[in-house]
């Protein structure tokens, strides 16, 4: 099926990508590897390199924002931009995501840990980022989290938040049934009063772990 953008005018081959491809896609699009993104259009769905040029110039690099005006309200994948017009795949993209990532670093509460022989030591800590691409980026795909329960990527904490920790990020029933859906993992995560010690650090390791709902 084709698609003529408004914007560029060009006709856009609308392709139907599984969850991995979109995953993949995700990545490359993340780390501004286009030339790799249509590579990948060309060996998976045979299409030739202009055809794969004008799909990738419509893979908008994160959902819900127009890959050429900015406009960032787009609902639905494969959707045309209501500010310019542009046509959008605009791919769901993982849930553990640089939003979710964002939200989980400001909620950390290190007076909060569960380990009292460190509390002192650690109540001055903070995290200035979480990476939301993890090392294992097929541990996003949803077969994997519900196997495994768990993401592991690192962060930035310290008395500075500028020490690397491992990170590892354990998945509740709640947090389990938000990735199969596709909804928001903020709304998972606990507040230090609802769920007690959901922070476990292990200084000397330079490890970390959380529990979502």
């Amino acid at each position: 099926m084709k698609i003529n953008c408004n914007k560029c005018k060009n006709e856009v081959i609308t392709l139907k990508f599984s969850e991995e491809q979109k995953l993949d896609l995700y990545i490359l699009m993340q780390n501004d590897l286009k030339l790799f993104a249509e590579k990948k259009i060309i060996d998976e769905f045979n299409v030739d390199k202009n055809e794969a040029r004008i799909i990738i110039q419509h893979v908008n690099n994160r959902n819900g924002r127009c890959a050429e005006c900015g406009f960032e309200k787009l609902n639905g994948e494969y959707t045309e931009c209501p500010n310019c017009g542009a046509f959008n795949f605009n791919l769901n993209e993982p849930v553990f995501n640089m939003e979710f990532c964002s939200h989980l670093e400001w909620s950390l509460d290190f007076k909060n840990i569960e380990n009292e022989k460190i509390k002192y030591y650690a109540k001055s800590f903070w995290c200035d980022g979480i990476h939301h691409l993890p090392e294992d980026t097929k541990s996003l795909l949803y077969h994997n989290i519900e196997n495994n329960k768990q993401i592991i990527t690192k962060a930035w904490i310290g008395y500075g938040g500028n020490e690397i920790y491992e990170m590892k990020i354990k998945f509740g029933k709640k947090a389990i049934e938000n990735y199969k859906n596709n909804k928001s993992l903020i709304e998972c995560i606990p507040g230090n009063n609802e769920v007690p010690n959901w922070i476990k650090l292990f200084m000397e390791d330079k490890k970390i772990e959380i529990q979502l709902k």
